[in-house]
């Protein structure tokens, strides 16, 4: 009888969390469409405090749900695609990091009481079983990313092992919503802004959430 309070939370959360993640952007598109020009407007005048926004944004998305799918595009737009890559990137290696720093030297209960002792047990197996290619997998889905990180630290991976991986997988993320930010705006189109922040977080997640049922099969 316990296990089932305590999964209905689990979804609840999880639920909490995408509405914010991917639903806030898709139910206020005009107020996010502005947002995004006052954005890219401030990023034309001051690159350098936008490029520091995005990345520390992008690191605590570790502890704040921070919409990446948004901020990843958004730097994709404001710096074009070369130096939008390398804004991204930097910004969720800080957030793989710590989220390894986290798991490896943080007490264990308050890895559970943050983020959710089923979560944490479920990537600490998945990480110790799959190693880099659940790290791989797990890097564009939202809520997930984090999580495996800090299993990753859980379960005592080697940090130059697991450096190289998030590096890797990082940059093929970076890429990706890179060059649907610059397309968006070379297009002018806010179809592609919307796409880079909702559809590809919303479709990742739908994806894995379809591996894992068929896992469980």
């Amino acid at each position: 009888m316990a296990k089932r309070p305590a999964l209905l939370t689990r979804w609840v959360v999880i639920a909490a969390l995408l509405a914010i993640v991917v639903g806030l952007p898709l139910v206020f598109r005009d107020q996010f469409m502005a947002a995004s020009n006052a954005i890219l407007a401030a990023a034309e005048e001051q690159p350098l405090a936008a490029a520091a926004f995005i990345v520390a944004a992008l690191t605590l998305d570790l502890f704040l749900p921070v919409p990446n799918g948004v901020t990843n595009t958004l730097a994709g737009a404001a710096f074009g695609f070369p130096v939008g890559t390398l804004v991204i990137w930097t910004g969720l290696m800080g957030a793989s990091l710590a989220g390894y720093a986290f798991g490896r030297w943080a007490a264990r209960p308050l890895a559970k009481r943050l983020l959710g002792a089923d979560d944490i047990e479920k990537a600490h197996r998945l990480a110790e079983r799959a190693g880099p290619v659940a790290l791989i997998l797990s890097r564009p889905v939202p809520v997930l990313a984090e999580v495996m990180s800090v299993a990753a630290g859980i379960a005592g991976m080697s940090f130059a092992r697991f450096a190289l991986v998030m590096a890797l997988a990082n940059l093929g993320v970076a890429m990706l919503f890179a060059a649907i930010g610059a397309a968006a705006i070379g297009q002018a189109s806010g179809e592609l802004l919307m796409l880079g922040a909702v559809g590809l977080p919303l479709l990742f997640w739908l994806s894995w959430q379809g591996v894992e049922r068929w896992r469980a099969r």
